[in-house]
């Protein structure tokens, strides 16, 4: 039943992996710009860098967005008000005043006085209407904003007229009562209110001037020229001038109007886009399968990598869509390859930035300086922090960057454009943003330690702390046993470093490998008083019993205290599958003629299945068992290791461990001599003479 189980769990996992690879693919195909691009890059005053280009077809040539913005405003500033006359409102005027002057008339014996003087209103109010009189707000307005002319619309027809030869209400009366003092004989002359039935002529047309003001605008032209196909535009290392750029503008604007009204071309970009991620995506998938099947085996290090990735791309995608283009200098790119080599390896973290990097030139412009830069920050960032466990470390890596950064750009930009002046020089504030957000490695690293659970040096740095609440509690509980870790710790962190494995990850779980003895520390012979051994009231099935219990202590004391998934294995495995064989053979001596269920003495495992937990398996066995020599010499202790040793292999606890021959044979002779330095023999110091003491 065993093995059909075990290929169902093999065929989910590969079929999870597929759905992740595949989710990944379309993700980021979706995630590019799905326009054609334009095949050509190009700047003002550089050289253009491909071969002679022709048109090969017909195109304007636009104007630029400065150009046309000169035509509005122009058009904007020469633009006038319109008004129209009305004839009626003289007309009503002027019989206002006739009604006035009849009851005048009627009423006064002086009618040849009041004759000329309504003679001379009547003449005056035409001259007025004729020439104009508008709304003290609109005239005020024509002189606020330097209108010295307009139009008005007089029968249908729109003449230009001067603002210095029309009239606002209010001068328009003032000329009316002029008239009328010039022409009164006293003070008690009768008083005219001029303000209540004199109205403007002249309306302001808002709809007509806004209409036409609209056609003017909209009849600007776009284009200034057109380029016939077949004419030439630009040649390799010619100056790419103000006019050559209009043109390359006008056609690249032209190409990717016309690819955008093409169903066939989207499909086919579509197609190509899906078939490049494909490939960068499928070169990941081979190398972890190939090169790195730890990793491939684990779904939580293929989500965590494709994560990175996508992420990545997706926030490029949004910078170059809202933004300054230029802005994606921002982005810290570096985090990939430190994230990655941080919990992986430098190989993994460089390989999963290579193919990041790839997938955002796609979308950014300049893809090539892009590359170029993003490419060696990723070698510098790995470089400079490759073993992260100090906050300092990251600051200093971030200058390197910032630094990198700059001196790159400044030689690309130098043997592009040839001035500095002409460098952009947003771009040194981008890279400095870049290196401080690139200190947000640290609060990640915490997050993905919590989200996926791997672990990182800085995390077991803090746990290798024997300050720890779990360590001085072991310390408290069971001296023997935090004595004897100790010494396992040592000696795994020695191994580790010179075959290669990872010596802080061996030093650490070597530290919490027996915190299950902390529930009986007393049934534990290191912890023992002399004399006091609790196992000889104990029948050896329950001793051995007691003896097993302190892994899963020890597992579920390491829960309790929260410590990463990589360090509870040290605790399950160090032990792995093997027999207590003390109680075992104690056991099969008190019953010669029967057979005893091996169950009852074995741990519950697993047996280790990586470096570290192998190293960390031999060391324990070695130094627990060290203890025991009657004396400690070379042979002694070397006959010890070998047998100690060659038993594990025998007995096949180390058969799913990475770990080769030639390093076991390493890690032997790194225990023979730190244990020979540990047990060394004390010179005795001689006695001093009883005679000579007595002189004294």
């Amino acid at each position: 039943m065993k093995q059909p189980t075990k290929r169902r769990r093999v065929f989910l996992d590969e079929l999870f992996k597929f759905f992740v690879f595949a989710a990944c693919i379309v993700g980021l195909t979706m995630l590019m710009p799905h326009e054609s691009k334009f095949q050509y890059q190009f700047e003002l005053g550089k050289p253009w860098q491909y071969d002679l280009l022709m048109a090969t077809f017909d195109f304007p040539i636009y104007k630029s967005a400065d150009e046309l913005r000169d035509e509005r405003n122009a058009i904007i500033e020469s633009q006038h008000p319109y008004f129209d006359f009305d004839n009626a409102v003289s007309e009503t005027t002027l019989a206002e005043l006739q009604s006035k002057a009849t009851t005048i008339l009627e009423g006064t014996s002086e009618k040849a006085y009041y004759q000329r003087m309504f003679k001379s209103l009547n003449s005056k109010i035409k001259s007025l209407y004729q020439a104009g009189i508008m709304l003290d707000d609109d005239y005020q307005y024509l002189l606020e904003n330097n209108i010295e002319s307009f139009s008005v619309i007089k029968d249908k027809i729109g003449n230009r007229q001067s603002i210095g030869n029309i009239y606002s209400i209010s001068s328009a009366i003032q000329e009316l009562t002029q008239i009328q003092k010039e022409n009164s004989r006293n003070e008690q002359a009768i008083a005219w209110n001029f303000e209540k039935w004199i109205t403007p002529n002249l309306i302001y047309n808002k709809e007509l001037t806004l209409q036409i003001k609209n056609e003017e605008l909209n009849s600007i032209a776009i284009s200034s020229g057109m380029i016939q196909a077949g004419e030439r535009i630009i040649d390799r290392g010619e100056i790419v001038s103000p006019e050559d750029f209009k043109i390359l503008e006008s056609l690249k604007r032209e190409t990717e109007s016309r690819q955008s009204y093409s169903k066939e071309q989207l499909i086919t970009t579509l197609l190509g886009q899906g078939l490049l991620v494909f490939s960068l995506i499928i070169l990941l998938y081979l190398y972890l399968r190939l090169f790195r099947k730890k990793y491939y085996q684990s779904k939580r290090v293929i989500v965590l990598l494709l994560s990175m990735i996508c992420t990545m791309v997706a926030i490029t995608t949004l910078v170059v869509k809202y933004t300054d283009p230029s802005m994606v200098y921002i982005i810290p790119y570096a985090l990939v390859p430190l994230i990655a080599s941080i919990f992986f390896d430098t190989r993994t973290g460089l390989y999963t930035h290579y193919i990041t990097i790839f997938l955002a030139s796609f979308i950014v412009p300049h893809p090539f300086q892009f590359i170029l830069l993003q490419a060696s920050i990723g070698m510098v960032a790995i470089t400079s922090l490759r073993d992260i466990s100090q906050r300092s470390q990251l600051v200093n890596s971030a200058l390197v960057i910032i630094v990198t950064y700059s001196l790159f750009y400044l030689g690309y930009a130098l043997t592009m454009n040839g001035n500095v002046l002409d460098m952009n020089g947003w771009m040194f504030a981008f890279f400095i943003l870049n290196g401080i957000l690139l200190l947000l490695v640290y609060p990640f690293v915490f997050v993905i330690e919590q989200t996926f659970g791997f672990i990182s040096n800085m995390r077991l740095i803090e746990l290798s702390d024997v300050n720890s609440p779990l360590m001085r509690k072991l310390s408290e509980e069971a001296p023997g046993t935090f004595q004897h870790s100790m010494q396992v710790a040592n000696l795994a962190s020695e191994i580790a470093n010179k075959i290669g494995a990872n010596p802080t990850l061996a030093r650490t779980g070597a530290l919490y490998h027996d915190i299950g003895k902390i529930k009986n520390p007393a049934f534990f012979v290191e912890n023992q008083a002399k004399g006091n051994n609790p196992h000889q009231y104990l029948t050896p099935e329950a001793s051995a019993h007691i003896i097993q219990q302190h892994v899963s202590d020890g597992v579920l004391l390491a829960k309790e205290y929260k410590l990463p998934i990589s360090i509870v294995e040290f605790i399950a495995t160090h032990h792995g599958k093997s027999i207590t064989r003390y109680f075992y053979n104690e056991w099969c001596n008190a019953h010669p003629n029967e057979e005893p269920n091996v169950d009852h003495f074995s741990y519950p495992g697993p047996n280790p299945f990586t470096k570290e937990l192998a190293i960390v398996m031999i060391c324990d066995t070695v130094e627990a068992a060290s203890r025991s020599l009657t004396e400690y010499t070379d042979e002694s202790i070397s006959n010890l290791i070998e047998k100690l040793v060659n038993g594990i292999i025998s007995e096949h606890y180390l058969d799913r461990a990475p770990i080769t021959l030639r390093e076991i044979t390493e890690a032997k002779a790194i225990l023979k001599e730190k244990l020979a330095n540990i047990y060394h023999t004390r010179i005795a110091y001689p006695e001093l003479n009883k005679d000579k003491e007595t002189t004294k």
